[in-house]
């Protein structure tokens, strides 16, 4: 990046604060300076990452698909996001988002502040009285599943305080609405943590005989927890993977990265990520607004550093 003072976002998913609960990530955006000495990725002791985004970062720009049940508590200028410009609509301040299947452009206010946490879709009942299929592909108000003194009472409880400890805040109250941990040993808690630990790299027919079950059977009752397909769900858990090694990866090594992650071949992996994405890595990776259309010869280094001229021919 040529300005290294300019304006940007900070995001960073707050890995020491899941320990120990069923949380599967709490996350904060906040409008920052990257700073002359800053790096763009900043590892912390306790597991959590810092991600500095310049505003025409795609990772900003776009909503990707995910498997999870997200909360959003927003505090700074209003997001919008839809299909297409045309077609977006703000976001309440405090929202649920279902598990995604398909790409959506995403537009965040000039003064980002926000906070949320990811939960596996088997909880969605639990703590939002809706099931993840329900929820898949929507942006609902909490208002909509919660009380509206519910709601209240967690904005202005949270939204003034330092991020950290609003995160804190946000997953006390989380925690405090989940069940038992029996009532959480479903096949779509099991059978979802292990596609998640396998990254996606795993046999519908194995899982389904180790639970003693049909393959139709086991992803009838996989769907009605989770909310997706078992085939599915593994196949946005394995993009997920994807995307965070390409971003990762210099371009030039990223026909090698294919088999690894456990696609026949690049051609298979291109694929996938288009399917998902809406283009292939090296259009999608391109910032928003900047030097669009450069030629996959003319990329150097990651993506990040994609803005640089040094990274280009």
């Amino acid at each position: 990046m040529s300005d290294t003072s300019e304006l940007g976002v900070l995001y960073t998913e707050h890995a020491g604060l899941t320990a120990a609960t069923p949380i599967a990530s709490l996350w904060s955006y906040e409008t920052r300076s990257r700073g002359r000495d800053r790096r763009i990725i900043v590892s912390s002791w306790d597991g959590s990452h810092e991600y500095w985004l310049h505003r025409s970062d795609p990772l900003l720009n776009t909503i990707l698909p995910g498997t999870g049940v997200s909360l959003i508590v927003n505090s700074g200028d209003l997001w919008s996001a839809g299909r297409s410009f045309a077609t977006s609509a703000l976001l309440p301040r405090v929202c649920v988002v279902g598990p995604v299947t398909q790409a959506r452009i995403l537009q965040v206010g000039k003064s980002v502040r926000a906070v949320g946490a990811v939960l596996p879709p088997a909880l969605a009942r639990d703590v939002f009285g809706a099931p993840a299929s329900e929820l898949i592909d929507r942006i609902v108000p909490l208002q909509d599943l919660w009380t509206r003194d519910d709601v209240e009472r967690l904005f202005t409880s949270i939204s003034c305080l330092e991020i950290r400890r609003c995160l804190s805040a946000l997953k006390d109250q989380l925690v405090a609405r989940m069940g038992r941990p029996s009532d959480r040993d479903s096949i779509g808690q099991t059978a979802g943590r292990l596609i998640k630990l396998q990254e996606g790299r795993v046999s519908i027919d194995d899982m389904a005989r180790n639970h003693g079950l049909s393959r139709q059977e086991f992803a009838r009752r996989f769907r009605v927890a989770a909310g997706l397909p078992p085939k599915l769900f593994a196949r946005i858990t394995r993009f997920q993977k994807l995307v965070h090694v390409l971003l990762s990866t210099d371009v030039s090594d990223w026909a090698s990265v294919s088999p690894a992650i456990g696609y026949y071949d690049q051609a298979h992996m291109i694929n996938e990520f288009r399917a998902f994405a809406g283009s292939s890595p090296t259009v999608f990776f391109q910032p928003r607004g900047g030097d669009i259309g450069l030629a996959s010869s003319q990329l150097r280094g990651r993506p990040s550093e994609w803005l640089s001229p040094a990274h280009r021919d």
